[in-house]
């Protein structure tokens, strides 16, 4: 070892401090493996922190009523299966942290979904799924074909004569069973399969889609031979104005791979509000969407939690409002995300971790990336979340709710979620579909009345037929509420449910599904003093 001491001139003091130098750092070296003639082991640092396995917990509902899905079956990534039990719920433990994976929910009356998530250690991550039903049921003869046609829809399926075939490709020896379900992606656009990606950085937008299963009646598949086609007839459906286009591609969902992949074309047809895509297809049991890609900007911000500390890997949830499509995103150790987001468009902001939703931002984007703002998504452990969606008319449905403060929550006073009384209207849509989102922060004791406005006062269709969907999101389980019958041609106010926090601080979400002329009663005319749960 080199000390830069000179061999002929250095002072006595000198030297001891250099003899000392040395052997301390030949005593450092020995400690860290280094070699001194003894038989010191190499230096081995401890191993990192092992991540604690995590889980994913759902809820399977009927997308028509909200009602469980009793004995559906979920598969996660194609290798672990459990069945949901009588409430719908299901779970997978011991799970090792993934950025996404696939669950595959199964169910007799419903077309086959898969769903992506993420896996967190240590967090048992919330994924919520709602199944549209088998909108029709055709017995078609295969060795004559047959159209199996949906009643008050334009979806259908044409088949030509021998075209459907049974398994290794022989004539079936009994009629095919042809399901046919049209996907409302204006309503709902995670009523659609998958996740609107095309590739790993690939997103579509859709203006509608369909389910076409062929079995015979025992439940065996059938399918298209090779060489054959069918024709098919995708209802529009998408939260995009203007002017429809007059050709898009056709894509179809791949389960093996988990993209959507591109297969021929669809050409715009029908007279409006009637109008479908068109085209012809090569394969069946899938479902279909007549999509386009989409050019994305990254939209940036920020989650944390009530303390103000970060969120480790929060999914951040895209829903258009302009468009029908999704998207997502995780957050870095920071709590930073980027997410793609369609450029020139609307959209909702939400993130999601373990069993919390945050509120919701609207973000516009133009053509070049932009800020959520300076203000992050906010995790609350308590927080209730209310959605809003409808269908193209009426125009504008507005959200009411009353809060134990005394407090009437809408467009006019949007309320606030940082003081009394850290309640929301985070996002007000006024042209048809929604989203719109109430975020209730911190819970007060009391009755919160939540109703719906029929702004636009027209009824043709009205709320009932439009048709208005509302989900509570409290824990992470969800709550779907659907407007009954009684709306009639002069009901503008339909009272969907109250949320009754009693002195124990229990959450009750009640149904009222009363329809009015007038807003319904306020049950906190009084306001005043509230006690808060947390």
């Amino acid at each position: 070892m080199n000390n830069n001491i000179s061999s002929t001139a250095a002072p006595k003091r000198h030297a001891r401090r250099s003899t000392f130098v040395a052997l301390a750092f030949a005593a450092v070296l020995a400690s860290c493996g280094g070699s001194d003639g003894s038989n010191s082991q190499p230096y081995n640092p401890p191993p990192p922190p092992q991540l604690q396995p995590g889980g994913i917990a759902g809820r399977v509902l009927s997308a028509s009523d909200g009602q469980p899905v009793a004995g559906a079956t979920v598969t996660l990534d194609g290798t672990t299966t459990v069945t949901t039990g009588a409430d719908g719920t299901f779970s997978f433990t011991g799970l090792t942290e993934v950025d996404r994976v696939p669950v595959t929910i199964s169910a007799a009356g419903y077309p086959r979904i898969v769903r992506f998530t993420s896996v967190t250690g240590s967090t048992v991550t919330t994924l919520p799924v709602q199944l549209p039903p088998v909108a029709a049921t055709v017995s078609v003869d295969a060795a004559v074909g047959g159209t199996a046609s949906v009643g008050g829809s334009t979806a259908q399926a044409v088949f030509p004569a021998g075209a459907i075939v049974a398994a290794g490709g022989a004539a079936p020896t009994q009629p095919a069973l042809v399901q046919v379900t049209p996907i409302n992606t204006a309503e709902d656009t995670n009523l659609l399969t998958g996740d609107y990606r095309s590739g790993a950085s690939a997103w579509l937008e859709t203006y509608g889609a369909v389910s076409v299963v062929l079995t015979d009646a025992g439940g065996a598949s059938y399918d298209l031979g090779a060489g054959q086609n069918a024709t098919i007839r995708i209802p529009v459906s998408t939260r995009a104005s203007g002017t429809l286009p007059a050709t898009v591609p056709l894509y179809w969902f791949d389960e093996a791979t988990g993209f959507w992949t591109a297969e021929g074309t669809a050409t715009l047809a029908g007279t409006a509000p009637n109008r479908y895509y068109e085209g012809t297809v090569t394969r069946a049991n899938v479902t279909w969407s007549a999509s386009a890609p989409i050019s994305t900007v990254l939209v940036t911000g920020c989650v944390r939690d009530m303390t103000g500390a970060a969120v480790r890997r929060a999914r951040i949830e895209v829903d258009g409002v302009t468009y029908s499509g999704t998207s997502s995103a995780l957050s870095n150790d920071s709590g930073i995300f980027s997410v793609p987001v369609r450029s020139n468009a609307t959209a909702a902001v939400v993130a999601r971790s373990g069993a919390r939703l945050s509120n919701a931002r609207g973000v516009t984007t133009q053509a070049a990336n932009v800020s959520l703002g300076s203000s992050c998504l906010i995790f609350a452990d308590a927080a209730i979340s209310i959605k809003l969606t409808w269908g193209v008319d009426p125009d504008d449905v507005d959200s009411h709710l009353l809060t134990p403060q005394g407090t009437h929550i809408d467009y006019t006073n949007k309320g606030t979620l940082t003081a009394s009384p850290f309640a929301n209207l985070d996002i007000d849509d006024t042209t048809s579909f929604g989203p719109e989102y109430v975020t209730i922060r911190r819970v007060a004791q009391g009755t919160y009345r939540y109703f719906l406005h029929n702004y636009s006062g027209t009824f043709s269709p009205g709320m009932t037929g439009s048709p208005v969907k509302v989900e509570v999101t409290r824990d992470g389980n969800t709550t779907v509420f659907r407007p009954g019958a009684g709306e009639g041609t002069t009901n503008e106010y339909w009272h969907a449910f109250d949320i009754v926090v009693d002195n124990q601080c229990n959450v009750t979400i009640t149904p009222a599904n009363t329809w009015s002329t007038a807003e319904p009663a306020n049950p906190n005319m009084n306001g005043g003093a509230v006690t808060y749960c947390d």
